[in-house]
């Protein structure tokens, strides 16, 4: 076994080697409080199949030894499970970086105060618009926007001063296009960062041959940005003018948590529908963790490595049957743009991914974040139609 590095060794090491799985996915529910029209795994939520504390207990060890660095416990709707306040501090008594990934609706302010008080530093709440008549359609749940943007005002509250990085989730759709530069404004204000999202989304309503898709996504058209030939000249003038705008704000320094690498290709996925060509490092620098504990190098393969928890779990993962099976999953893949996956790799692959990425955890926002009362101020009422027309500017 190799010995211990600290985060900076570890990481380092990773962009040598990309053989250290530095960034780990663990969906600790499938169980949601939302039924968002992008998104599906609600339906398959069980109580029963998820971990327990003592289960959790053995997994921080093993991800610690392994050289995970940062763990990213999403869902489902991670608020859900009761013992969320005790699994974290768990994985954080273990030196595990672990960030919560919330819809920000129903969580309680002292469920937020009680896990920053384990010390708890790192947030990602999803917003999608600032008209609150749009983000209540894409969450289907009446008052969604004010729920969300008083746990943001109230994560901000509570984290000033600390050491950390909060993020708003932003998923980019025909819906929200024409919003993003406005939500990175908003997003600064708060003292937070943004990471954005192209949507992906089913093709026919029937589902699809993909198990992956028909768990994790939905058949909404309303949301697909529109490729057909009659409409590729005004949409690829919109997405550029999306794109355009986030890469001059990156490189102004506003908290843009993607690397410009990410948004040229995210911007060439919108216009064409086609994913990035480089090598994926699924299974390498990264990969997921099921509620039940099923290890996959992602989300979209079958469940056909060992169990996490299996005595002979990180002897496998080192074993060239594994890296054997994980070379198969990542040829056999089409691609996608999951931003921690996608991302994660140019951060290694390329320099300027590297620099962006450092240069943003060094130059963290110290002003005073905006109250709820100022926040509530950002809303936009301005709105024609909450699904906006094929010839008009998203308005």
């Amino acid at each position: 076994m190799s010995p211990r590095l600290p985060p900076v060794g570890r990481v380092a090491r990773a962009a040598l080697s990309r053989r250290v799985p530095v960034y780990g996915h663990w969906g600790i529910t499938h169980r949601c409080n939302l039924t968002c029209k992008m998104c599906g795994i609600w339906r398959y939520g069980k109580k029963d199949e998820e971990l327990t504390l003592p289960q959790v207990e053995i997994l921080a060890k093993r991800l610690k030894r392994m050289g995970v660095i940062q763990l990213a416990l999403g869902g489902g709707e991670p608020f859900v499970r009761d013992d969320l306040e005790e699994l974290v501090g768990i994985l954080l008594d273990h030196g595990l970086e672990v960030r919560v990934l919330t819809n920000g609706v129903d969580v309680p302010p002292e469920r937020i105060e009680r896990l920053v008080d384990r010390g708890l530093r790192s947030f990602a709440v999803s917003l999608d618009s600032l008209y609150p008549s749009r983000f209540d359609y894409i969450c289907e749940r009446e008052g969604a926007w004010e729920q969300v943007v008083r746990t943001l005002t109230t994560m901000a509250d509570l984290l000033k001063g600390k050491r950390g990085m909060p993020a708003i989730n932003c998923v980019v759709s025909h819906i929200n296009l024409d919003e993003l530069q406005e939500m990175v404004w908003f997003a600064k204000a708060l003292g937070f960062a943004i990471s954005f999202l192209p949507v992906e989304l089913l093709d026919e309503p029937r589902g699809s041959s993909k198990q992956w898709e028909d768990r994790f996504i939905r058949f909404r058209p309303e949301m697909k940005i529109p490729r057909d030939a009659g409409s590729a000249l005004e949409v690829g003038e919109r997405v550029d003018r999306a794109y355009d705008s986030l890469v001059k704000l990156k490189a102004q320094g506003y908290p843009i948590l993607n690397s410009t690498p990410y948004l040229q290709a995210s911007r060439h996925y919108l216009k064409t529908g086609r994913f990035p060509a480089q090598s994926c490092d699924a299974g390498r620098l990264y990969f997921s963790i099921a509620p039940s504990g099923q290890y996959t190098i992602c989300h979209r393969t079958l469940h056909q490595h060992k169990h996490i928890l299996d005595p002979d779990f990180e002897e496998y993962f080192h074993s060239a049957q594994y890296e054997h099976l994980r070379k198969h999953e990542v040829a056999s893949c089409e691609g996608c743009m999951r931003a921690c996956w996608i991302d994660t790799s140019f951060m290694f692959r390329t320099v300027q991914g590297l620099t962006e990425t450092a240069k943003l955890y060094v130059s963290r926002s110290t002003k005073q974040p905006l109250s709820w009362e100022q926040a509530r101020t950002w809303a936009r009422y301005d709105l024609g139609n909450v699904v906006p027309g094929p010839n008009t500017e998203g308005r």
